[in-house]
């Protein structure tokens, strides 16, 4: 009887050694291949800054590392820089730090550290703050699958060598989200407190405004490769306008909604659901910003006390674009540009 318990409690030691060198060869390996992947990171972003180098981009990820493990593994930047001399264009930024769990390595989070400069052509050099800035990406080809970019206490000042400037603009929060499942792109975007500095636009103060907008493009994944900078690139292009909202700080506004198409010439057409929260506070504003258009906004204000409302008491004016020319009904109010 003894000889059996001591057999048996000789085993069970033998099988919990056993287990517990499994862990320990299985960790050894793990580790080991976490730094090997550690080390291609490492590898990757210095042989791709070469490759950057060598066509004259003069790119720099300073004091580059991989960290993370045991869960993760990302990439940490003291500071990071892209500076193009023939496209006259640079970016420096403050510490990024980006990770990716083990076990889904292609959604990758990552953070930059303020403050940044960036000057680009036909636009006075900039510097920015921030107190947080973040992005989350899932990787695909051709393209991401989905994108989102989180803002907050942004500040954007015209560069100043000598030291303290006055603010361009501000803004509270941010976020920009995109989404991709072929052919279909979704882009939305939300902003707060968005205030510009006075006299930025046709000489005026400007209103503090909060706005948000949801897209959706037919065929976005058209727009790969094309090489437009500007609103031409949408030449070609039909989708959904889901809302399109711009708000006062006193609660009124403006929101668009309804399908839309760009012909090849960029003239618009489509049919708009067009809502205006507080119409006489709408047109105060707008009066201000744009003096000597005062008949005009009154007209618009009075028009619409006649139009129907929707839920919330909210007159929503029907508009109607075909290939860039406005009507209400059969009545004309004019043109939209091209794009």
């Amino acid at each position: 009887m003894t000889s059996r318990t001591s057999d048996k409690s000789y085993n069970a030691g033998r099988r919990i050694r056993f287990l517990a060198a499994g862990i320990v060869i299985v960790g050894l390996l793990y580790t080991g291949g976490w730094y090997y992947l550690a080390n291609m990171l490492e590898t990757r972003v210095a042989t791709n800054i070469a490759g950057l180098q060598a066509k004259g981009i003069n790119a720099a990820c300073e004091n580059a590392g991989a960290s993370g493990y045991p869960f993760r593994l990302g990439l940490n930047c003291s500071s990071v820089s892209w500076v193009d001399q023939a496209k006259n264009v640079s970016v420096h930024t403050g510490a990024f730090r980006s990770a990716a769990q083990i076990y889904a390595p292609f959604h990758i989070v990552s953070e930059v550290d303020s403050p940044a400069s960036v000057s680009v052509p036909g636009m006075a050099p900039l510097d920015l703050n921030w107190d947080n800035l973040k992005s989350s990406v899932r990787l695909d080809k051709p393209i991401p699958r989905r994108l989102s970019v989180e803002g907050r206490n942004v500040v954007i000042n015209q560069h100043n060598p000598a030291g303290a400037a006055t603010p361009l603009a501000t803004l509270k929060d941010g976020q920009l989200h995109f989404r991709a499942i072929e052919p279909v792109m979704d882009i939305a975007l939300s902003f707060s407190s968005l205030k510009i500095a006075d006299n930025t636009v046709y000489d005026k103060p400007l209103p503090e405004l909060t706005g948000a907008a949801d897209i959706q493009l037919a065929n976005g994944f058209a727009l790969i490769g094309k090489p437009e900078r500007d609103l031409s690139v949408l030449r070609g292009q039909s989708g959904m306008l889901r809302r399109v909202d711009l708000a006062l700080p006193d609660g009124s506004g403006i929101a668009i909604s309804g399908p839309f198409s760009v012909a090849d010439d960029g003239r618009i057409s489509g049919d708009f659901k067009i809502t205006m929260r507080n119409p006489e506070s709408v047109a105060s504003t707008v009066k201000s910003v744009l003096p000597g258009q005062e008949k005009i906004i009154s007209s618009v204000v009075q028009a619409m006390a006649f139009v129907p409302k929707d839920a919330s008491g909210a007159p929503t004016l029907p508009v109607t674009v075909k290939n860039g020319k406005m009507s209400v009904g059969f009545i004309s109010i004019g043109r939209l540009p091209s794009l």
